[in-house]
């Protein structure tokens, strides 16, 4: 199963977030070609977002209707199409509405690929698939960078088109034949793999039907049940922090490095920035695979405390490189690998059709994180006169705020298990 279905998801989730992000470095041609201003740059990388968080939980919606293999298969090819348009905006505002529909178009990815997971891994398995697919977001910000740098010097003039238009070209044209690639090659539920004998298939079925029975007893009902679940509000709230304390690595972390390495080259600053997320790609492999409750909200909540502790120490520390780098690296490797471990949580939790639109909600509302926390960051720098240590006080409380939300949960839910005497457990989130 695994050597069947994971690779190509995390081949898509790659490019997807190469997409995501690869307006960073057209940037540096966009500013000329159309004047653009800080402010400007800023709403057009947020707008993506607008459409993402809007279109998240219909897209979902949409997919258990449709099927996963369907659906996951037009997103790639609709966000590729518009990618690849993007090279051609004649003007901002062009650029504007076609990141505004990007999102739109992606959205339901990330969230489809996890319900499709739950229909295929139990509860043993799934945070280590999960932890497996989410190695594709440090993978791709190690080379998302080199890879758009490559383009725009060695694409820049041909066939009449800056190298800023080419980095759109690139990064759409994948996202379109790996839409094709889902669609002939990706396996709708475990009933119709031709790979499983019949014995394999019952065996999964069986499982996978039992586990979410189990969890139905406490989960709410259908999609409206869902969105209307204050614990998926909580967990809502939870992951927006979460992703509060990861989202400016991203976008930050070559200003925070050339902060610290006093003198280093762009090259240098570019090498520097690919090692943490590089190692974190480790870090979630492995964390993965160490898990030994998979119901539990204890492993998010370390991450979560070794990335806060790692904060702090690299804004304390600025002003001495070789400890500042080492405190950034393991605070990406802790940030990042808290990711996979969080979706531990409310896919324990959610059962049946409402844990399509409950982890929708989760995911769209969590990522307006992608346009808060970066402006956040970078208006706490203006208004310190380029206080880095102080700016990243942003991801240091939004994980501290985090690791209070999901134990405050994870106590509740405990206290819960203690009041019903000689009843089983209902699952959930769990310490």
């Amino acid at each position: 199963m695994t050597l069947r279905l994971v690779p190509l998801l995390m081949v898509g989730y790659i490019v997807s977030y190469v997409d995501r992000i690869n307006i960073g470095f057209a940037k540096f041609g966009m500013d000329k070609a159309f004047g653009l201003s800080a402010t400007q740059y800023g709403f057009v990388a947020g707008v993506f977002f607008v459409g993402y968080i809007l279109a998240e939980v219909p897209s979902n919606i949409i997919m258990t209707k449709v099927g996963a293999r369907v659906w996951l298969s037009r997103i790639l090819v609709t966000w590729g199409v518009i990618a690849a348009a993007t090279a051609f905006a004649p003007n901002f505002t062009t650029v504007c509405v076609l990141r505004f529909l990007l999102g739109v178009a992606e959205a339901g990815f990330f969230p489809g690929i996890i319900v499709y997971l739950t229909r295929w891994y139990p509860n043993a398995q799934r945070t280590k698939v999960i932890s497996t697919v989410m190695v594709a977001i440090p993978i791709a910000s190690v080379i998302g960078g080199p890879l758009n740098g490559w383009i725009l010097d060695s694409f820049d003039g041909a066939l009449g088109l800056s190298g800023w238009r080419w980095v759109f070209v690139v990064g759409g044209v994948p996202a379109i034949v790996l839409g094709v690639a889902f669609f002939l090659m990706l396996t709708e539920s475990p009933e119709r793999a031709r790979w499983l004998n019949d014995s394999e298939k019952a065996w999964l079925t069986g499982v996978l039907a039992a586990e979410d029975a189990e969890r139905a007893v406490a989960a709410p009902v259908g999609h409206r049940g869902a969105l209307r679940d204050r614990r998926v509000i909580a967990l809502c709230l939870a992951y927006f922090l979460l992703l509060c304390g990861a989202y400016p690595l991203t976008y930050w972390m070559p200003s925070v490095i050339k902060k610290a390495g006093h003198g280093l080259s762009s090259l240098q600053v570019g090498w520097l920035s690919a090692v943490p997320f590089l190692l974190a790609a480790i870090a979630m492999y492995i964390a993965g695979r160490r898990v030994r409750d998979e119901r539990s909200a204890k492993p998010v909540l370390i991450a979560l405390g070794i990335s806060v502790v790692a904060f702090v120490l690299t804004a304390a520390e600025l002003a001495v490189p070789a400890i500042a780098f080492a405190g950034i690296t393991v605070a990406t490797m802790a940030a990042q690998t808290a990711k996979p471990l969080f979706w531990a949580v409310p896919t324990s939790y959610l059962a049946g059709v409402g844990a399509a639109s409950g982890i929708a909600l989760i995911n769209s509302l969590g990522n307006a994180a992608g346009f808060v926390s970066p402006y956040a960051f970078g208006w706490i720098q203006d208004a310190s006169h380029g206080d880095t240590g102080l700016s990243m006080g942003v991801m240091i409380f939004a994980n501290v705020a985090a690791f209070g939300v999901l134990a405050a949960l994870a106590m509740r839910s405990r206290a819960g298990r203690v009041a019903v005497a000689g009843v089983e457990p209902a699952p959930g989130v769990g310490a």
